[in-house]
């Protein structure tokens, strides 16, 4: 399977809307909804050949749409650092296990900052008993109380910032605000893990000055998409359910995308 995306809003969307309702068989009321989001933008879910036909119509029409295979890479498989250095050659990043990823500032070719968000919504039955005096009065005494039971709803997110940074060769290193040392910023080095990181994105900015610096996915990597489920699971015990929601698949989806459209 392969996702369709639109990765360049259209010069003429009206136009762009045609060709897509022609090539993927939707109406143009559906092919504007589809359009309609920044891109990148997901168009369509289809097997590998019929995907890259789409995107072959859809360039003939000049609207700028690439197919990226499923599923995506993931931090699996990429350079997650726990350590970072910057010197006048490149960037290198470590990973908890000691695996490096050495990048010559000239073979980087983009670096993207985004957030992945991760969303627990927690139901919890509570269940209490009172003293009824018209159970009492029609039990003659038998059952002087009654059980109630109410559910109380709360919610909690954590956002994480993240910058994945894209070599000439397809590999990705990525720097997490809560998995990163950020003690090599030295004297700049700030509470805020958060801060720390716009700091090294700014630092990145400076020295690989040839490479695409997009802040895009801080906006868009927490949006629904369409053709990607978000990740959920559920816990229950103990008259509480948690239901978990992960967002970090569509951020994997727009990485993808992304580099993508850079390298190509």
């Amino acid at each position: 399977m392969k996702l369709v995306a639109l990765v360049q809003r259209p010069a003429e969307p009206e136009a762009a809307a045609r060709a897509l309702a022609a090539a993927a068989g939707l109406t143009p009321a559906e092919a504007r909804m589809r359009l309609a989001p920044e891109p990148p933008a997901l168009l369509a879910r289809l097997e590998a050949g019929a995907a890259d036909a789409l995107v072959a119509a859809l360039l003939k029409d000049g609207v700028v749409a690439l197919a990226v295979a499923l599923p995506v890479p993931t931090d699996a498989d990429r350079t997650v650092a726990r350590t970072f250095a910057l010197d006048a050659a490149g960037l290198t990043l470590t990973s908890r296990g000691g695996d490096e990823l050495r990048l010559p500032w000239s073979e980087i070719v983009a670096v993207l900052r985004g957030v992945r968000g991760r969303r627990a919504e927690v139901e919890t039955t509570e269940t209490r008993r009172s003293f009824s005096p018209g159970k009492a009065l029609v039990t003659g005494g038998l059952a002087m109380t009654r059980t109630e039971s109410r559910t109380v709803r709360s919610s909690e997110e954590a956002i994480e910032q993240v910058l994945l940074v894209l070599a000439r060769d397809g590999r990705v290193g990525l720097v997490a605000e809560g998995q990163t040392d950020f003690s090599r910023l030295g004297p700049r080095i700030s509470p805020s893990s958060a801060t720390n990181l716009q700091t090294l994105a700014a630092d990145l900015r400076e020295r690989a000055r040839g490479a695409l610096h997009d802040d895009r996915l801080v906006r868009l990597g927490r949006r629904p998409l369409p053709f990607v489920a978000a990740t959920d699971f559920r816990l229950e015990g103990s008259g509480t359910r948690t239901t978990v929601t992960d967002t970090g698949a569509a951020l994997d989806v727009l990485v993808e995308v992304m580099r993508a459209g850079v390298l190509r």
